[in-house]
Order: structure tokens, then sequence, then C-alpha cells
């Protein structure tokens, strides 16, 4: 399943070489990578943005404890973007859909999750940013061995020059098997680095 999961991911993002921003973050257990930019890189005339990623956890198959699940988990997603008109503040978010696959070990499937993202900047402030995503799939949305999905995060961010930032944050990522079993996959503090191009 995982190098299927790969070569899915690689082939619909092989030609987004030119996408206009590489996401890497870290912690002790886990590594993510992701790519997004303008929709029309991938269908031509569709405004919007595409979001692509990779997330693998390091750990056991059936661990004793859940917190130590081993996790796989893919996506590309298609947001609708704008400016939310807040006064003084220069603030962008967007809602789309989000196509999953994950294996976590005990549970392989994939899910159709609905969700969005935000972006915050205040006047003056322009180097610090404050982002974040939240994406979720009910059992109806879920399928194989997934009764759910759902994913989120929030990022505060220093942008040291205007075509790189660093930022840290938090990512909570629950994976419910079925037909049950802890949904706990991924939980906790990141360091990251996004480039512009």
């Amino acid at each position: 399943m995982k190098k299927q999961l790969i070569a899915v991911l690689l082939a619909g993002t092989a030609h987004l070489a030119a996408a206009e921003e590489f996401d890497l973050n870290i912690n002790n257990d886990a590594v993510r990578g992701a790519l997004s930019g303008p929709l029309s890189r991938v269908f031509s005339g569709v405004t919007g943005q595409y979001d692509t990623g990779l997330l693998y956890k390091k750990g056991e198959d059936n661990p004793t404890d859940p917190k130590d699940v081993k996790l796989t988990l893919g996506h590309f997603g298609v947001l609708a973007t704008g400016d939310v008109g807040a006064k003084g503040a220069d603030a962008g978010a967007g809602l789309g859909v989000r196509a999953v696959l994950a294996d976590r070990g005990d549970a392989t499937g994939a899910a159709l999750a609905l969700g969005g993202q935000f972006e915050v900047r205040l006047p003056g402030f322009e180097r610090v940013g404050l982002s974040g995503y939240g994406f979720f799939a009910p059992q109806i949305l879920s399928f194989s061995d997934l009764k759910s999905y759902s994913e989120y995060a929030l990022d505060v961010e220093f942008e040291v020059v205007r075509a790189a930032a660093i930022y840290a944050g938090y990512r909570r990522v629950n994976i419910k098997p079925e037909p049950n079993g802890p949904s706990n996959a991924d939980d906790g503090a990141h360091i990251g680095l996004r480039l512009s191009f």
C-alpha cells in the first residue's frame, strides 16, 4: 500500500515542479512535505489552489501504545481561495475538498475530506503570520478500513526573506479504524520551512 501511495502522489505531482510553495516540517517522530500553488497549473483556466502532500510518521504496525502507531498519509486537494475582507489585515482563506490515502498499520483506506485553510498578517507586522487548516471526513466519506478522518494544524510563521519563512506549530491527525480502535494517529508540535517560487 505504501509503495502504491507514494507512486500515486509522485505521478500526480511530477508536472507540478514549478509549484509556488514548498512546505516541509518535522518533529521527533514525523516528517511532512507539501506542494501548493495555482490550480491553473493542474487544470488550465481554473482558478483556486491545489495542495498535495505526504506525511510519514515512524512507529509500529500494531503498537501496544496507540501513540506509537506507524502512519503514511498522502493527500491531494483543491481549494477556492480569496481575501476574506478583514479591515486593516492581510487575511486570506480557502474552502475545498481533499482526497486522502492512509496506511496506519492497523487500518488502510481512503477518505474524501471537506475543510479549509486561513492565513493572517497584521499591518506593520507583515513578516509574522498566523495560518492554519482543518479537514474532516465522516464515515459516509471514508472507505475501506477507515471509519473517519480529521486533520488540523495551526502555525506561527516568521518570514526571513520574501521567499522563505520558518514556522512552529501544532498538528493533530485522527484516523478512526473499522470497526473500532484509537483514532489519534499523529499529535504534536513541529517546526518547518516554507519556500516560495
